[in-house]
């Protein structure tokens, strides 16, 4: 089991507990004075709530398998780390699942649900390291090459039809090049980076999970540039 993954969630349901125990509405004119409008929850309420946050992670994490298995983008070796980091998350959930079922008393709920505070980071760690590792991998194997043909593409036409070359269609072929080397250069290495994101590293460092998210975006935001210089040359040449 990974850890310092911190299942949010949980811990938030279950220190709202007595507040959600209160009745939402006055249920009659005159209420019973004997009612207390903060009577605490009881276990099983407790047990629940903690049981169903549980379950949207464990529903979460179980989706996200299926996405990088059947993910063709992904190399061989990342796919069986980001399935590893998946399972071994979801085989920590369902064991938190049966803690929680098996309490005895209100305060053994809460204090299985801040062990796994201090375990668990589903939505903010594992989820989004994966999917960046998947991203990374697609670009590398398809978007990266298909830049880099229509490079070649369109540097020939340009040079087979000089009488259309003007100035911004030869920045455009230019930029087209630097963008696709800024991908390149961002992409390279940034699926591993991903995958070895962990609770205990963004615990000791926060910038450790903005630094891969950034640099996706960054990735994304070049490709978005390249096709629109690509556009822009294609466009010129008609």
């Amino acid at each position: 089991m990974r850890t310092t993954r911190i299942l949010t969630p949980l811990a938030v349901a279950i220190a709202a507990g007595a507040a959600l125990a209160a009745p939402m509405a006055a249920s009659a004119e005159t209420p019973s004075p004997s009612t207390s409008p903060h009577a605490p929850a009881s276990l099983s309420d407790v047990q629940a709530r903690a049981t169903a946050a549980a379950g949207r992670q464990a529903d979460a994490l179980t989706a996200e398998i299926t996405r990088i298995t059947a993910d063709t983008h992904l190399s061989d070796d990342d796919r069986t780390k980001a399935l590893a980091i998946l399972n071994d998350d979801l085989a920590g959930i369902h064991t938190l699942q049966s803690d929680i079922s098996a309490a005895a008393t209100v305060k053994q709920v809460r204090d299985d649900v801040r062990t796994a505070a201090s375990s668990y980071r589903v939505r903010e760690v594992a989820l989004p390291e994966v999917r960046w590792a998947a991203r990374a991998d697609a670009v590398t194997t398809t978007v990266l090459p298909r830049l880099q043909a229509e490079q070649t593409k369109l540097e020939s036409a340009l040079a087979k039809h000089s009488d259309k070359s003007t100035t911004a269609l030869t920045d455009a072929l230019n930029d087209l090049g630097t963008q696709i080397s800024t991908v390149q250069s961002d992409a390279n290495g940034l699926a591993t980076t991903a995958l070895s994101l962990s609770p205990a590293t963004v615990a000791a460092d926060e910038q450790t999970l903005a630094h891969v998210r950034d640099q996706v975006k960054a990735v994304d935001t070049a490709i978005h540039q390249a096709n629109q210089d690509a556009k822009t040359v294609r466009t010129g040449l008609r």
